[in-house]
């Protein structure tokens, strides 16, 4: 049995080998085996909260949005949780070796730091999961909340701006206690409630499209593209945030390889500043300046990324970044293994073709290569998967049906 299967009651049933007798430990009660587990997981949750309210990257604007609902989530935690982890134990007491169990690994690290043995226990590919797990919640959670709030705000902007009523602005005063922040918060988004509401008459102008503007085209768009992008990254935030038992699904394995995480994380701030940096996408002279053109290729844009978008849904609660949750064959992937890194690239080409340079397409190439390397380390993690190979047996294309 492995270090990830081991627990103090467990062990106490066990012979052990040799002449000298053991003394017979008392059997721990689900109460103290949960209590113990909360207690783990309270203390990693702990460590976050003083670096999501401490760090100088974190203190930044563009995580304003996430202390609040974490420290929030923290304390909830504190209350209900210990709850939660017995409701869980109980429930699948039966699949306790076949399942990965973060508390109970998070005690055998502690343990293990007590005997100076920590760095041995990590290297348990079970424990190594949950570390690298808790690696990947805490980096991509907080930016997605922010994605989510910054598309919401941007959807009540375009919306308020179309009515030609005033722009929506939230303040909630410095030093003020999280319950104070979150009634200030209420009480201003209260008083502008009835103007985001829409009402039926809002709707008539979409069933008369002889009565459109290039400028209500235009605008449709944008708020398109919006919605879109707050599907999205709520979706990828419902994932990140759910991980359980109950849901199904717990993470079987992260990307092993510091070569995957990097081609990753280039990908997302702060480290797509460096992408950006070395592969700029400088604008050249217009090459189309066609307004209908620019909106065929707009639509098209928008039409890709609900695409993108689609591929993210079709996960359902299993969504993560450089983790796998279980193979995904539905949507868009009953076409190609990855849809979303196809119609994300596809897109960019038509956001830029309008202004298009060939030192612009060279590094637009080199952005998309970016992409082939994500698509190209996740086929080799997920590969070692016999589900995720029948998969692929299934759906031969990787990126382009019929090509690739």
């Amino acid at each position: 049995m492995s270090a990830a299967q081991s627990t103090p009651d467990d062990d106490a049933d066990k012979p052990e080998t040799g002449a000298r007798p053991r003394v017979q430990k008392t059997k721990a009660t689900v109460w103290q085996r949960a209590t113990y587990r909360w207690t783990a997981v309270t203390a990693v949750m702990a460590a976050l909260l003083v670096l999501y309210t401490q760090h100088p990257y974190y203190k930044g604007a563009q995580f304003a949005p996430w202390r609040p609902f974490y420290t929030t989530a923290f304390f909830v935690w504190l209350a209900v949780g210990v709850f939660y982890v017995k409701a869980t134990m109980e429930k699948f007491h039966e699949r306790r070796y076949v399942m990965r169990d973060g508390g109970l690994h998070l005690l055998l690290l502690a343990k293990a730091f007590q005997e100076k043995r920590f760095w041995r226990v990590a290297k348990n590919p079970r424990i190594r999961t949950t570390l690298l797990g808790i690696c990947v919640k805490g980096f991509f959670t907080p930016l997605m909340t922010g994605f989510v709030v910054n598309h919401t705000n941007s959807i009540a902007a375009a919306w308020l701006r179309h009515k030609h009523l005033p722009p929506l602005k939230i303040d909630v005063p410095a030093g003020l206690s999280l319950l104070g922040q979150a009634s200030a918060w209420f009480t201003q988004v209260k008083l502008r409630l009835p103007d985001l509401v829409p009402a039926v008459s809002d709707f008539g102008g979409l069933l008369h499209p002889d009565t459109w503007t290039r400028g209500d085209v235009s605008w449709g768009l944008g708020l398109a593209y919006d919605i879109v992008f707050f599907v999205d990254c709520g979706w990828a935030l419902m994932g990140y945030t759910s991980e359980s038992r109950w849901l199904g699904n717990k993470t079987r394995s992260v990307e092993p390889t510091p070569f995957g995480w990097l081609v990753c994380l280039a990908c997302y701030p702060p480290y797509n500043n460096v992408l950006g940096t070395y592969l700029p996408l400088h604008d050249g002279a217009a090459i189309i300046t066609s307004e209908t053109t620019l909106l065929v290729f707009r639509g098209l844009t928008v039409f890709l990324f609900a695409i993108y978008a689609s591929a993210t849904v079709s996960f359902g609660f299993k969504f993560s970044n450089l983790t796998h949750r279980g193979v995904v064959s539905r949507g868009p992937y009953r076409l190609v293994r990855h849809p979303a890194y196809l119609c994300k690239c596809a897109a960019w080409w038509l956001e830029h073709i309008p202004r298009m340079t060939l030192t612009k397409a060279f590094f637009l190439s080199l952005l998309c290569g970016v992409y082939a390397l994500r698509a190209w380390t996740e086929e080799r993690h997920l590969g070692r998967d016999p589900e995720y190979q029948a998969y692929k047996k299934k759906v031969r294309w990787v990126l382009l049906p019929g090509v690739y």
